[in-house]
């Protein structure tokens, strides 16, 4: 630990102090400070790993001499990335599109799919901008030819002729099979329902849905939780029931869940993409010559853009689909104790975003302090003219460090969209960089670059996060929190100034004659 991080190290134990004393109930006792209450620890050990791999991120290009002031909307994109590409959707089985619906002919003309429609079957209109939602009868069933504007034979279509009325001609919509229930029983003391479909459906699972559709009370969909058939029934449990709801005139219409990716295909699409925009930072400023200020501003408005473009300036979330599967990365914590207290049960735990910390901080500083990569960027950051001169491929290891900055800001935006459930593009990850490049600064790091450790970093963005917290226990106004960053960074780069011109008028102090 060198003379700046045990100086930033002094500065957090000062505030933990401060904090203990002044949030304390009575007596200056710190087992009632408000500070102390386990889940203000927990959150502030949360929302220091999160902010931390930001620091570490930006320290790396901080280091080098150069600048990233695009983090935030980096991790506002990551977090919208992620939503989108663990999307699920859900697709009525049997399902097909709609070509046309004559009202007056009582036909429905529809596209061909693997489902086979029969005489007697019930069919639900959907989704079409006149036909309002109805179940009808298909009286018959035929394929006819279809043919394209050109009039020729494009393949074969379903004509579908309904053994009732139609509201309006149609060029649009779906049509899906529903099926009548011929069973449902709730559960005697659970939460739980059971109904059976009186055919035999294979390719219903767990974690698909049933949508419960009544020609006068709406529709409900329901996940599905079991799945049993034979050859003639199918048996589905649902995860809650219908209770006083449930009547005769209710159908079912099986709808099948289709995620986009897999979890690890998204965590490492959304990582690939983090990388291509690093590697186009470095690129713009290594071959063309560009201003790392300019380059990662412009990025910071276009991945801003982009962002509430891709998902039409709408707040996309994970829902429940990830609640057990991936949620708990950014929410979930290791539990180490758990008590009773006034009544209630209290507990404690390690948040997992720090054992994500541990680890990078861990490799970026053994990168940093005990390889010869490490020290080449150090060298880059002194000076990059003799370095170059001095063999060192400068403009592949500035490349570097801007890829490394946007990954750890796009693991850092998945944990903290994981964290939040959801993602607002227009406000998620504002002002995220100032966080990073304060507590880099305050962690050591020289803005002309040169110097830095990873451990001041972390203590750095835990200094940060003890001055938010500072903010919220004490009651201070909110319009203050940028202001009291906006003065951190200032005091670090005036200590920073102040500390380099002591130590160079050290070295040009002239030796005494022995």
């Amino acid at each position: 630990m060198n003379l700046k991080s045990m100086g930033i190290f002094g500065l957090f134990i000062g505030l933990v102090v401060f904090m203990t004393f002044m949030t304390a109930e009575s007596n200056f006792s710190v087992w009632d400070s408000t500070f102390w209450q386990p889940n203000n620890v927990e959150n502030l050990l949360r929302r220091t790993s999160m902010y931390g791999l930001l620091g570490i991120g930006v320290a790396f290009v901080i280091i080098t001499g150069g600048i990233d002031l695009s983090i935030g909307s980096i991790v506002c994109l990551s977090g919208c990335l992620l939503a989108m590409f663990l999307q699920v959707d859900y697709r009525a089985l049997n399902e097909s599109e709609v070509i046309q619906i004559d009202a007056q002919a009582r036909t429905i003309l529809v596209h061909p799919g693997p489902f086979q429609f029969q005489p007697g079957d019930r069919i639900r209109l959907a989704n079409g901008r006149r036909v309002k939602n109805a179940i009808v009868k298909i009286a018959q069933a035929e394929t006819v030819p279809l043919e394209d504007r050109s009039g020729k034979r494009a393949g074969e279509a379903w004509l579908l002729t309904a053994d009732s009325e139609l509201s309006h001609d149609d060029d649009s919509g779906t049509v899906s099979k529903v099926y009548s229930i011929e069973k449902y029983v709730e559960a005697v003391g659970q939460d739980r329902a059971k109904l059976v479909l009186p055919e035999k459906i294979d390719v219903l699972a767990p974690r698909d849905r049933i949508s419960l559709v009544h020609p006068s009370l709406g529709q409900k969909q329901i996940e599905v939780v079991g799945v049993s058939n034979d050859e003639k029934i199918t048996a589905i449990e649902l995860q809650r029931p219908l209770g006083k709801d449930f009547s005769p005139g209710w159908y079912a219409i099986p709808q099948l869940r289709n995620q986009r990716m897999s979890v690890p295909l998204a965590l490492l699409a959304v990582l690939s993409i983090a990388a291509l925009l690093g590697t186009i930072h470095g690129l713009l400023v290594t071959r063309i010559r560009l201003q790392p200020f300019v380059v990662t501003l412009c990025g910071l408005l276009i991945y801003r853009g982009l962002s509430r473009w891709l998902v039409n300036d709408q707040p996309v979330g994970f829902g429940n689909e990830y609640a057990n599967e991936l949620s708990w990365l950014g929410s979930g914590k290791w539990n180490l104790m758990t008590w009773e207290e006034m009544g209630r049960t209290q507990s404690f735990g390690i948040p997992y975003p720090l054992f994500i910390l541990v680890l990078v901080a861990v490799l970026a500083s053994v990168f940093l302090n005990m390889t010869i990569w490490g020290r080449y960027l150090q060298a880059l950051g002194r000076n990059e003219e003799a370095a170059r001169f001095s063999g060192i491929d400068t403009a592949n290891y500035t490349l570097l460090v801007y890829v490394i900055c946007t990954v750890a800001a796009a693991l850092g935006g998945m944990l903290f969209a994981l964290d939040s459930n959801s993602v607002s593009p227009s406000s998620f990850g504002n002002f995220f960089e100032l966080y990073a490049i304060a507590a880099a600064v305050l962690g050591g790091c020289s803005l002309r670059g040169g110097e830095g450790t990873i451990l001041g970093v972390v203590i750095g963005t835990a200094v940060m996060q003890v001055l938010n917290n500072l903010i919220l226990l004490m009651k201070i106004s909110d319009e203050l929190e940028f202001a009291i960053i906006g003065s951190v960074i200032l005091l670090g780069v005036t200590a920073d100034e102040i500390v380099r011109r002591i130590a160079s008028r050290q070295r040009n102090r002239p030796q005494s004659a022995t």
